[in-house]
């Protein structure tokens, strides 16, 4: 019986050498990594099919070196900070920055001070 962890798996059937047929359980492709916000691809994040070329990367090469690199595409990582911007000069307030944007907001007013 299938394991559930298998069940959304590809399927591969290979003959060993003793003439049984056996099944293996393949893994489905990474895909690119995408912004948080907008979804858009990121650019500067290797992907892979497998995880282990990718973990044995250094961690500059596995994301830019910016704030919310790897985490957030560069339009909307500039969006972030104008927006921490203004509510650390008080030209707006936290409460009328946009739901999804909060936090990050917020963990970019504690990087300025």
């Amino acid at each position: 019986m299938t394991q559930p962890k298998d069940k959304n798996r590809k399927k591969k059937f290979r003959r060993s050498v003793k003439g049984k047929s056996k099944v293996y359980y393949d893994d489905a492709k990474k895909g690119k990594h995408k912004c948080a916000l907008c979804k858009k691809v990121l650019h500067g994040t290797p992907h892979s099919k497998s995880r282990g070329k990718i973990t044995k990367l250094s961690k500059t090469q596995k994301r830019p070196s910016v704030p919310f690199g790897g985490i957030l595409c560069s339009a909307c990582r500039t969006k972030i900070i104008d927006e921490a911007v203004k509510v650390s000069l008080k030209e707006k307030k936290e409460e009328d920055v946009q739901l999804k944007e909060k936090n990050y907001v917020k963990q970019m007013i504690e990087r300025i001070k």
